[in-house]
């Protein structure tokens, strides 16, 4: 049965367990990437990369969906008929959620979670308001992270939630510039704020102070992405235009603790990132119109990966210090380089 209900209202009554802000979000630039290498020392990848990568490309097939790429053998394979479903970490459930907006009945965003196996229905809920991405923990299937927000042009808070049971385990007071949430490897949470400092915390108890940084270039945090190791974690830093608006994106890397802060990515293009498995490689989106304002804009998006270990990586062919993934189509087997959108990369 559906079930309705306002993620607001149970943050109110449920958090403030914990008292904090956070959340996350994209960026990019309009501008083109510069075609020469940055760092010359900086390697292309070398080992191979393993895992799964989750992806809803129309270049894999003329089937709209999700699919699913084996990256030791190309292999690709439909697994759902929703473009944005997110696996749970052990691969088990997939979610898929879908946001309207009704004037006259207000903004609501339902959300379902089958067996990947079978499809078999787990939770069918529709909560009131706008719901972000997905991100379920990588401990327990049920939990996720998320962003919600009476409506999608409105301030977003970040909330840890449990789908089974309905439940908001952690909420944070709105922003439209809020902090960053990540899981840790254990189920956790690792906090950065938009003043540089950093915090971890688990659900339900105290959250215990890291370290404290001054963000590079007077740049502003949107993201952060810990590594499935836990020993690092990468910061997605916008910078801005004076009037406000986001002139470029890139990421940084830095220990878990916050230290040896170093910069990866020296386009200016990015929109989000993903660790791989074995915390090895990054793959990143670069996308030269997440910059864009107006509703109608349109930019070239690109999926590529590095080593974890480079520096200032430019990732376009002539810098030679990234490489793009190669796939089967899922309907003649032919190969394709993946593209946008990516979803997950999962073992």
């Amino acid at each position: 049965m559906n079930h309705v209900h306002r993620l607001a209202g149970l943050a109110l009554a449920s958090l403030f367990l914990l008292n904090g802000c956070g959340g996350g979000g994209g960026g990019g630039n309009g501008d083109p990437p510069p075609t020469t290498p940055t760092d010359p020392t900086t390697p292309p990848p070398s080992a191979v990369v393993t895992g799964s990568l989750w992806s809803s490309d129309s270049n894999i097939s003329n089937v709209q969906g999700t699919f699913v790429s084996d990256l030791v053998t190309g292999t690709s394979t439909k697994v759902d008929s929703d473009t944005e479903a997110m696996p749970s970490a052990d691969g088990s459930r997939l979610l898929r959620r879908d946001y309207t907006s009704d004037g006259s009945v207000g903004d609501s965003t339902h959300i379902t979670v089958v067996r990947a196996t079978d499809g078999q229905l787990i939770t069918d809920l529709t909560v009131e308001g706008y719901v972000g991405a997905l991100w379920p923990s990588p401990q327990t299937a049920n939990l996720v992270l998320t962003r919600w927000a009476p409506s999608i042009n409105e301030p977003r808070s970040t909330v840890a939630y449990d789908i089974d049971q309905r439940k908001v385990l952690f909420s944070t007071p709105a922003s439209a510039r809020p902090d960053a949430l990540a899981w840790t490897p254990d189920g956790g949470l690792l906090r950065v704020k938009q003043s540089g400092e950093i915090t971890k915390l688990a659900l339900g108890g105290a959250e215990q102070a890291v370290r404290t940084l001054a963000w590079p270039e007077g740049r502003v945090l949107q993201a952060v992405y810990v590594s499935p190791d836990g020993s690092k974690a990468l910061v997605q830093l916008a910078a801005l235009r004076e009037s406000g608006s986001v002139s470029g994106v890139d990421l940084w890397m830095m220990d878990i603790d916050g230290s040896n802060l170093r910069r990866f990515t020296k386009n200016d293009l990015i929109a989000n990132a993903f660790w791989s498995p074995d915390s090895k490689f990054v793959a990143f989106t670069k996308d030269t119109g997440v910059s864009c304002t107006d509703a109608t804009c349109q930019g070239s998006c690109t999926v590529w990966y590095a080593d974890a270990t480079a520096s200032d990586v430019v990732a376009v062919a002539a810098s030679g210090d990234a490489k793009q993934f190669s796939v089967k189509r899922a309907n003649n087997g032919s190969t394709a380089t993946l593209s946008c959108p990516v979803i997950a990369w999962t073992r």
